[in-house]
């Protein structure tokens, strides 16, 4: 079988991450090079030296430990993981973003693996998602769009059904516009192509806009539903589907999808997007009402949408990049 790295960013969730190696590295055992690489960003709370620990202590000699002296965030963790692959004597087919929160189910890597190498444009391919309760979904998406936002904030079923945001389940594997980067790997031909992933991205959005890339260079994005991770999903963040377990959205959530719009579409479309979202938020509260329910939303995230997305100052950012 071919060689495979692993990256896996670690930001204070080290009892995750050693809770996720050991089915991690058994689904490696079948291959017969395989380098899992942990950057601890900076966590500053001893969470590297736990791991380093728990490395020496279960004689994990395929994995290694990078140290970061900052907290770049999600894309520069990986970028750093990406680094230390290069360094390594064995040139990988891919390199499997695994996030702390998640867990391999037996036979996921090698069926990541065989989606590509059996297709030869595959850049990128992405498992399925299972959550600790059973709920599976796939983790396979559409690019966002102006539309796309009125309609998922607006609580309108039949236009959030015309503008979905994610792809059905499906038996089959089958490509996609981008996949979740908690469970995704990336080929190492592709990676190179197109370069390292946008570092102004401090967290979300940075998968969006680097499988983005990847569409653009010509290559394919696909999900595989064969391969299956358990997901914990905000055990690592306390984020979850645009929303938090309590209180305000972090203003990172607002930067990163600022700067996708307006990298991926330009400056005036990312303001209607940031527009037409939160038209669609305010237009919610009504629907929710017409139903008898009440609308959701974290913490002030009507104004913080406002400030952060349809009023702040835009990024600069290369189109092309």
């Amino acid at each position: 079988m071919p060689a495979i790295a692993v990256s896996i960013v670690n930001y204070r969730t080290a009892r995750l991450v050693v809770a996720a190696l050991p089915a991690l590295l058994e689904d490696l055992a079948g291959f017969e090079h395989a380098l899992v690489v942990v950057v601890d960003n900076a966590s500053g709370d001893g969470d590297a030296d736990m791991i380093e620990r728990a490395i020496a202590a279960n004689g994990w000699s395929r994995v290694r430990l990078v140290r970061s002296p900052v907290n770049g965030g999600f894309a520069a963790g990986n970028n750093l993981a990406a680094a230390e692959i290069a360094r390594w004597e064995h040139r990988p087919l891919g390199i499997f973003l695994h996030n702390p929160d998640a867990r391999v189910r037996p036979g996921a890597v090698p069926a990541l693996a065989g989606v590509l190498e059996a297709e030869p444009r595959a850049g990128a391919v992405g498992a399925r998602l299972e959550r600790p309760g059973g709920e599976v979904w796939s983790g396979a998406f559409h690019f966002p769009s102006a539309l796309g936002e009125f309609a998922g904030a607006s609580g309108i079923g039949p236009l959030a059904r015309r503008f979905p945001s994610t792809h059905p389940l499906r038996a089959a594997r089958h490509r996609a516009d981008w996949v979740t980067g908690a469970a995704a790997m990336i080929r190492t031909e592709a990676w190179e192509q197109v370069g390292p992933m946008d570092e102004g991205f401090f967290l979300y959005y940075e998968e969006v806009d680097f499988m983005r890339r990847l569409r653009a260079a010509g290559w394919e994005v696909w999900h595989c539903p064969e391969a299956t991770l358990l997901h914990d999903a905000g055990q690592a963040t306390k984020v979850q589907h645009k929303s938090v377990q309590s209180g305000r959205m972090p203003a990172y959530w607002f930067a990163s999808w600022l700067r996708y719009f307006a990298k991926a579409h330009g400056p005036a479309y990312a303001r209607a997007a940031a527009a037409a979202r939160l038209s669609g938020l305010l237009l919610s509260y009504p629907v929710a009402a017409l139903r008898g329910r009440r609308r959701a939303l974290p913490a002030r995230y009507l104004t913080d949408f406002a400030r952060f997305c349809l009023f702040a100052p835009l990024p600069r950012v290369d189109r092309d990049a």
